[in-house]
């Protein structure tokens, strides 16, 4: 994670998330970006945000990786404690790391969250887990991501356009599913019960971390 390699500073996640935006229609051709803008857009039409689980739903026991690669269960992680849980696509995504760089540094004066992160990349033991104030895990083949109805196929054509970029799904996830969890963040209470829920589509756009955890703190009096 890019995240552990220092210190972003940042105060708004979505102004450091549009100038990724921005860096990206100068940098990439102009029929691959309209490749990546027309996937999106397909799988908000397909409804997607909708399927996925929401505020009411209980997430269900599963079993993941830690970064050892132990095999460990959801109901473990979190131990009946209210959560905060990120699905983000991989370290690769760079989305993804500014989203985890801004949660790790508000949780650093934060002990009283508790967050976990998953993905369905493989473990990588060279992680320095230790800079983290947040768990990883792993979500192998993506179980977890398709029992909250997350995963989604993207295309041959993106899958072209990643290879292009470098970013090898097969390699990262260790198998030839093409698989990638739509990012979404949630709140649980001890029950594992949904309390809030931020799922969107377009892997660009993330709920606001700093607005996440006061609404954690809200919901539980911390």
């Amino acid at each position: 994670l890019s995240v552990i390699k220092g210190v972003i500073e940042m105060e708004i996640l979505e102004k450091k998330l549009a100038e990724r935006r921005e860096a990206t229609k100068e940098r990439v051709a102009t029929e691959t970006l309209t490749k990546m803008l027309k996937a999106t857009q397909n799988l908000k039409n397909e409804d997607v945000e909708k399927r996925a689980f929401n505020v009411g739903d209980k997430i269900e026991n599963s079993k993941l990786l830690n970064s050892l690669s132990e095999e460990v269960e959801l109901i473990e992680i979190l131990d009946n404690k209210p959560s905060i849980i990120s699905f983000y696509r991989g370290t690769w995504c760079p989305y993804c790391n500014l989203e985890l760089a801004a949660y790790n540094k508000i949780l650093q004066n934060k002990k009283e969250v508790n967050m976990i992160a998953i993905s369905p990349e493989k473990p990588d033991s060279s992680v320095d887990t230790a800079n983290l104030n947040f768990k990883v895990f792993s979500d192998i083949n993506n179980e977890l991501a398709k029992k909250l109805n997350l995963a989604f196929d993207i295309t041959e054509t993106i899958e072209e356009v990643y290879k292009g970029f470098g970013i090898d799904l097969e390699e990262s996830q260790g198998n030839k599913d093409r698989i990638l969890p739509i990012p979404a963040t949630y709140i649980v209470n001890s029950s594992r019960e949904i309390v809030y829920a931020y799922i969107d589509a377009d892997y660009t756009k993330r709920a606001e971390p700093k607005e996440v955890i006061e609404k954690y703190l809200e919901i539980f009096n911390l």
